[in-house]
């Protein structure tokens, strides 16, 4: 059993506020490891890799465990084709070949795992995405709230024509850039009824890969990565985020994440957590010089 110390802020009296602390010790209960699925299915050519793995406790520092001995494959729905995952050093891979995607917009895909005794799946669209045009940038002194440096947007245009789900992340130097927020919109806009359907990415969409407290210097690599998703793998991704980044004063309880992998055997109760989702990509890097 795990303990830890909590600390209790005890605010007492009117008008005047003293505080103590108090140490408690919990035993917190260690549960079942729950098995989980990290998978992913982009249409970029070469390797996909899928990882199915056994959570470990919240207060465990140490990395959730492969688990080896699944059958796993993921189905082309929209052709019929297959195509099986082995394993090696902590995941599932299958590779095409060279130049070669085994993930093509417009088609419907299957995973399958197959694990003792018992097979679950899931399927996901793999939808479209528009190319990201231009990114430009532009210095500006030190002013309020907004530090000195170079501040950079992005250029797109939504594709005309039913809903797009989009995710958009910023790297700097080559490395996921932790100052600006992951963001998630629909046809380049923040809601579903914003009327945005085949027009430029919104305004605060295009600046939010850039941060007023640590702007871009020169010399540095923007790269901007654009990707289009069906409705609820976003919204699958998007809570996930929002739990890994819950805190503060205003936090919310803490919830499970919804899965879209179930068991195919009647009257199961077994489960497999995480989800399986498809991405389309397309991206642009710009340095500024």
């Amino acid at each position: 059993m795990k303990k830890f110390i909590l600390y209790i802020i005890v605010i007492l009296g009117a008008g005047a506020f003293t505080s103590c602390e108090k140490a408690i010790d919990l035993e917190i209960p260690v549960g079942d490891p729950v098995p989980y699925i990290d998978a992913w299915l982009t249409d970029k050519p070469g390797p996909q890799q899928i990882k199915f793995l056994k959570a470990v406790g919240y207060l465990d520092n140490s990395a959730p465990p492969a688990i080896a001995d699944a059958q796993i494959k993921v189905t082309d729905l929209t052709i019929n084709q297959t195509y099986d995952f082995t394993y090696s050093n902590g995941a599932y891979t299958h590779d095409p070949g060279a130049g070669i995607s085994i993930g093509v917009i417009g088609h419907q895909y299957k995973l399958s795992i197959t694990w003792q005794g018992e097979t679950f799946e899931a399927t996901d669209k793999l939808n479209r995405v528009p190319p990201i045009d231009s990114i430009t940038y532009e210095f500006k002194q030190e002013n309020g709230g907004e530090k000195e440096g170079y501040y950079a947007k992005f250029y797109a245009v939504d594709i005309k024509g039913g809903k797009d789900y989009y995710w958009i992340r910023t790297y700097r130097n080559g490395v996921r850039n932790q100052n600006v927020d992951e963001m998630w919109s629909i046809d380049g806009a923040y809601y579903e009824d914003a009327n945005s359907d085949g027009f430029n990415f919104i305004v605060p969409i295009r600046e939010g890969i850039t941060s007023n407290e640590k702007p871009y210097q020169k010399d540095d690599v923007v790269k901007v990565v654009l990707r289009g998703m069906s409705k609820d793998a976003k919204e699958f991704i998007s809570l996930m985020a929002t739990q890994l980044s819950n805190g503060g004063m205003f936090a919310k309880v803490l919830a499970n994440v919804p899965t879209n992998v179930s068991s195919q055997k009647q009257g199961s109760t077994n489960k497999i957590l995480g989800w399986f989702g498809t991405v389309s990509e397309t991206e642009l890097s710009k340095k500024i010089e």
